[in-house]
């Protein structure tokens, strides 16, 4: 059995029904959507993750996102076009869009709390005080 990267579809060698295409990125609709409209955007460049991406990379990847969110909004019938960076699964920089009509239509990132001792911690490990290259 044969798998399908996201290296084939961005070479070309497996056929999905593209909706955009430039230097740097590919977008399809997806073969296995999580609902109708739901597209793929993929970096030309083969990286592992999104934070493998340069700044110029990733800025670029995020405008082509922005684009292609708009032109969801404005064809289809959604009332907000949700989006996903997992990058677990499939080693290759992308980003899903997904169209969505109400609440629930996309898995919740909703967990338990946690305790206030770790929610101390890690905002102590994250805070950009605590980081000398923080640009935001």
């Amino acid at each position: 059995m044969t798998t399908t990267t996201f290296a084939d579809i961005v070479a070309g060698t497996h056929p999905v029904a593209v909706v955009h295409a430039d230097d740097r990125h590919v977008a399809w609709l997806a073969e296995r959507p999580a609902r109708e409209g739901h597209v793929i955007v993929a970096t030309r460049r083969l990286v592992d993750s999104v934070w493998d991406l340069t700044a110029d990379e990733h800025a670029a990847l995020w405008a082509c996102v922005h684009e292609l969110g708009q032109r969801l909004r404005s064809n289809l019938p959604c009332a907000r076009v949700c989006v996903s960076v997992i990058g677990w699964v499939v080693r290759h920089a992308h980003v899903h869009l997904v169209p969505t009509e109400a609440p629930g239509q996309v898995p919740g990132l909703d967990g338990p709390p946690l305790p206030a001792t770790r929610v101390a911690a890690l905002q102590a490990k994250l805070s950009a005080r605590g980081n000398r290259d923080a640009n935001c």
